[in-house]
């Protein structure tokens, strides 16, 4: 269920839990999962401050980084975005021509397919490791995973970051094929290939908020026909 309550948009969930519990979520919604006939409503009043709270944490590390209605973050650079009647890109003045959501995350997905491929192909090579098919998909919950068997996923979303950060989360889930936990020995792996992951991590939650409050990214993520 959604609803409004003040500023803040609010989705209830009810679920058969014993505790109600409630978050800030990147893009400013607060999600609320409560038992049926908990008051939902007198929870949120009596939290309001934290929630303020947890909003101001996140405009902080956001900082000035906001993007005007018309903009779309790839490849770590603001573009502009235009209707059209096809879908295009061009990367030298930063202008995207897009169609509809749907055509548009197409026409990224097959862009940052390439990119993405070459990228793991290279950083694989370097690491001694071998993975096999990488899959572009708009996942909402994280930026890729790996598989036992060494099949990836990457988010769409990546396509937005910087290129370092791309280079980052390529070496990330390759480390996997190594490690396949997030124990000592995985970031040991990970510090090998990339010494400064540290910081990268920090700029990941970083973007993670930008991306989910921009408008065309989320277009895109829920236009019809979306994985």
């Amino acid at each position: 269920m959604f609803t409004e309550a003040g500023e803040y948009p609010i989705i209830i969930i009810r679920k058969p839990v014993r505790r109600v519990r409630m978050r800030v979520m990147a893009d400013g919604t607060v999600r609320v999962t409560a038992p049926r006939g908990f008051d939902v409503s007198e929870f949120i009043a009596a939290n309001k401050d934290w929630i303020a709270s947890r909003h101001t944490e996140m405009d902080h590390v956001v900082g000035a980084d906001i993007a005007a209605p018309d903009q779309m973050l790839v490849s770590g650079t603001w573009y502009t975005v235009q209707t059209g009647d096809r879908c295009h890109i061009n990367h030298a003045d930063q202008i995207i021509t897009a169609f509809d959501p749907l055509s548009l995350r197409q026409h990224l997905t097959d862009e940052f397919r390439a990119l993405i491929n070459a990228s793991i192909t290279a950083r694989a090579e370097e690491m001694e490791v071998s993975f096999g098919r990488c899959a572009i998909r708009m996942q909402k919950t994280r930026w890729g995973s790996c598989s036992s068997p060494g099949n990836l996923k990457m988010s769409l979303k990546v396509y937005a970051l910087p290129p370092h950060l791309i280079d980052y989360i390529g070496v990330h889930e390759l480390a996997h094929r190594k490690v396949l936990n997030h124990s000592r020995a995985f970031w040991s792996e990970v510090a090998l290939h990339y010494p400064a992951y540290k910081s990268a991590e920090k700029d990941l939650r970083r973007y993670w908020i930008i991306i989910e409050r921009n408008r065309w990214w989320n277009a895109i993520q829920n236009a019809k026909g979306g994985k």
